[in-house]
């Protein structure tokens, strides 16, 4: 059985010595800082939502994919409590208030329904999506940057290098229990960005949060192609076991 990479950080011990009295500004610019960290939160948080989703579905058919999940959940959680940090320094949030609104949020899966009926279909739209998100994070940095310490460029390098280790991951379950089926994932990928309009309506589901700018079309041909590619690799002995700690 193939193991996950893993990553070992904390958000915690990189914001500990951070106040929000350092990173004072007028009420506009709280507010820029709250619109563009707000949906970065939200999505974030919505992956114990997909979770549950899947748990209520049976989705999940192999213990490999089992082990991902576990390991991609704990990692969202991750990047949940530092958005949420950085929201408390730099966007006038407090963490009561942040998880009220996160918690009365609604969630639709039916959009997505035919990506949770398979879990290889599951799979391929999780190594697409946290590809994308990847490289929308790394469209950021200029953002994180002006937020006035270097430690949320840090954090964002981190959490970037987080989703691409869960894209790898996903991949590496799919060329370890579905090498038979990896001629059907440009298909797959083919219908899922088709699906996606200029204006998509976000409902919850933590996949296809692709709204903004860097969301452009070109983007998502190229995580496409990267998906493509990087399912056609053999799989390596240190893969197998969770020895290779760099992602595709």
């Amino acid at each position: 059985m193939i193991t996950p990479v893993r990553r070992s950080w904390s958000s915690k011990e990189l914001f500990n010595t951070l106040t929000p009295v350092m990173f004072t500004a007028e009420p506009s610019v709280v507010r820029a800082r709250w619109d563009k960290l707000w949906p970065e939160l939200y999505t974030e948080y919505d992956a114990r939502h997909l979770q549950k989703e899947l748990s209520i579905r049976n989705s999940i058919a192999t213990r490999e994919a089992e082990a991902f999940f576990n390991a991609w959940a704990a990692d969202e959680e991750r990047h949940t409590d530092g958005f949420i940090r950085i929201m408390e320094l730099v966007a006038g949030g407090s963490e009561k208030d942040l998880r009220e609104r996160l918690d009365a949020r609604s969630h639709d899966f039916s959009a997505i329904n035919e990506y949770l009926e398979d879990e290889f279909s599951l799979i391929v739209m999780i190594a697409f999506d946290e590809m994308c998100t990847c490289r929308a994070y790394a469209k950021d940095k200029e953002f994180y940057a002006g937020l006035g310490s270097s430690r949320f460029v840090h954090w964002l390098r981190e959490v970037i290098a987080d989703e691409a280790v869960h894209s790898m991951n996903a991949v590496n379950v799919i060329r370890a229990r579905y090498c038979d089926r990896i001629p059907g994932v440009g298909q797959i990928l083919d219908s899922l960005i088709s699906s996606i309009a200029d204006d998509p309506d976000y409902a919850g589901t933590f996949v296809l949060d692709y709204f903004g700018g860097m969301y452009t079309k070109e983007m998502l041909t190229k995580c496409r192609a990267t998906i493509v590619r990087n399912v056609a690799k053999p799989l390596t002995a240190a893969e197998r076991d969770g020895r290779n700690r760099r992602p595709n």
